[in-house]
């Protein structure tokens, strides 16, 4: 086999994943079931803003491509239906989990801390996913488990915080 039929065949796989995983941006589809979140702590939902304990259990989230759907363009609308939405500082990074320390919780939790296990670099690139930094502060939000993608979570930007700012006044 030549090394250009090698790619070829190489890249297929990894072509459909990256499609696959472009779907679980933002899903609008009513009748899909979601993917099991065993080992993920499941959170009860607040209606309003509330602050970090630190006696409650640390919330478990997994950023990948296991959800289908599709990209949509971020809203306000859209952001305020997901069960988990938080602000928070990345403290570690090991082994492909992120633990950050939650500054503000918006939905979902009242935990100090949440990890997130993230995809492998080449993945986290084709999906569109955050790459999480030491240091860094973040908007999160998940659906299910499932951290969203496709620009509903990122780094705290202005833009992005008047975003869930909208999405969880009241």
């Amino acid at each position: 086999m030549n090394t250009r039929r090698t790619r070829s065949v190489l890249a297929v796989p990894v072509l459909v994943l990256a499609l696959a995983g472009l779907s679980a941006c933002g899903s609008d589809d009513s009748d899909q079931v979601a993917a099991d979140t065993s080992e993920s702590t499941a959170a009860t939902t607040s209606e309003s803003t509330s602050e970090a304990t630190s006696d409650a259990e640390p919330v478990e989230l997994v950023a990948d491509a296991s959800t289908a759907g599709k990209c949509a363009v971020p809203s306000a609308e859209t952001l305020g239906t997901f069960d988990t939405a938080f602000a928070g500082t990345v403290t570690s990074l090991e082994d492909g989990t992120a633990t950050l320390a939650v500054d503000q919780w918006y939905a979902g939790g009242d935990a100090a801390t949440v990890t997130v296990t993230t995809p492998e670099k080449d993945l986290a690139a084709l999906l569109m996913a955050v790459e999480f930094e030491k240091g860094k502060s973040y908007l999160v939000s998940a659906t299910d488990g499932r951290v969203t993608l496709c620009g509903f979570t990122g780094e705290t930007t202005p833009e992005l915080q008047a975003l869930y700012d909208e999405a969880f006044a009241g």
